[in-house]
């Protein structure tokens, strides 16, 4: 079983180094006082979040009760630390710097060296112009990470994050940031453009389409990010998402395999799928394969999620043949139950073929 994040991060070894560094620069600062409020009765059972936050409140108890002196002190030591571990300062900021604007801001434009994507959300609700306009400046900061800020930071359904209730109701504040950075020259700027947008989708599909067919049209290179960012639209089958990329409904493909191997799979394991389809059309057409699998849940419920395969060209009467192994192991993200499953085979958003397999536990 993969280790879970709350064992991975936020660890002892961490919090040692903080305590130094948080020592050095504030020689007041209580380490045994600190742990001994950090590693409290509860601390075993607070999952990632939970502990992050737990951790920042014992910052505010241990670091000087003034907000702006607490965070001199944190922005002098927290160059020393990276990865998921350093999303603490910008937590610090949430728990405590929602009431000081002024000096909150530049933090957290320092702090999203690793992310401060969370951390900006209350100031969205409590300052929505003014931030906003903010992240706009943000978008056309030198540091990729800053520019990535402005985008992810306003996602209407950051995962992990708490929806953000007025941009699922009126996405407009947030399009000129997108606008401006839908060409960056970052990857990971795009990727999040992309994500923003498909969150945007999802309460307002129109909206959503229109941007992209505009931005299409202009240039054809952000097909890629485009696809991406209508990929919920796409595994929807909507039409005119499929239109934009050339997908046409109602492609003449026939399925000539569907199969899934073996149709007993033990709880945790994995199977073999095996997909093939013969185009019937004639001339070229772009096809989009895609599987819905449906997952058995607790007192006969399910769930599904759809899985895109693979996007090809198939001339007339030319066979495309797939296979994927599927992997039934728990994630931190989902968790498999014993029972009937079912696997459909989608093409160009239109549902092709079923074949059911099903989990079954140890015997």
């Amino acid at each position: 079983m993969a280790e879970r994040l709350k064992d991975q991060f936020f660890q002892r070894p961490f919090f040692d180094a903080l305590a130094r560094s948080l020592k050095q620069a504030y020689p007041a600062f209580d380490s045994r006082r600190f742990f001994r409020l950090l590693y409290d009765d509860e601390w075993e059972n607070r999952e990632l979040k939970a502990r992050m936050r737990h951790a920042s409140e014992i910052l505010g108890q241990t670091l000087p009760s003034e907000y702006r002196r607490a965070l001199r002190i944190l922005l002098k030591v927290e160059r020393h630390f990276d990865g998921f571990d350093h999303l603490l300062f910008a937590d610090f900021v949430e728990r405590f710097g929602v009431d000081d604007y002024e000096a909150s801001i530049p933090a957290l434009e320092t702090f999203t060296r690793s992310t401060a994507e969370f951390a900006i959300r209350p100031f969205i609700r409590k300052y929505p112009k003014r931030t906003m306009t903010q992240m706009l400046r943000w978008a056309k900061h030198r540091d990729e990470k800053v520019r990535r800020l402005a985008s992810e930071g306003s996602r209407p359904r950051l995962p992990w994050g708490t929806a953000l209730e007025e941009f699922k109701r009126d996405p407009g504040p947030i399009l000129p940031i997108l606008e401006a950075l839908k060409d960056d020259p970052s990857e990971t700027v795009t990727r999040s453009v992309a994500n923003n947008l498909n969150d945007i989708a999802r309460d307002h599909p129109d909206v959503a389409f229109e941007v992209a067919e505009r931005w299409l049209k202009a240039s054809p290179s952000r097909k890629p990010l485009l696809k991406h960012a209508l990929r919920g639209l796409l595994k929807k089958g909507d039409p005119r998402a499929l239109a934009l990329f050339d997908l046409e409904t109602g492609a003449r493909v026939r399925v000539t395999k569907l199969k899934v191997t073996p149709r007993r799979v033990p709880l945790g394991g994995s199977c073999a799928l095996e997909v093939a389809v013969a185009s019937e059309e004639t001339s070229t057409r772009a096809v989009r394969l895609e599987y819905v699998m449906t997952y058995a849940r607790p007192g006969g419920r399910t769930g599904q999620k759809v899985f895109q395969l693979r996007e090809a060209e198939l001339a007339p009467g030319e066979k495309l043949e797939l296979t994927r192994k599927l992997s039934f192991a728990d994630r931190s993200t989902r968790k498999h139950y014993p029972g009937r499953h079912t696997l459909t085979l989608v093409v160009n958003g239109e549902r092709k073929r079923v074949v059911s397999f099903s989990l079954v536990a140890d015997e």
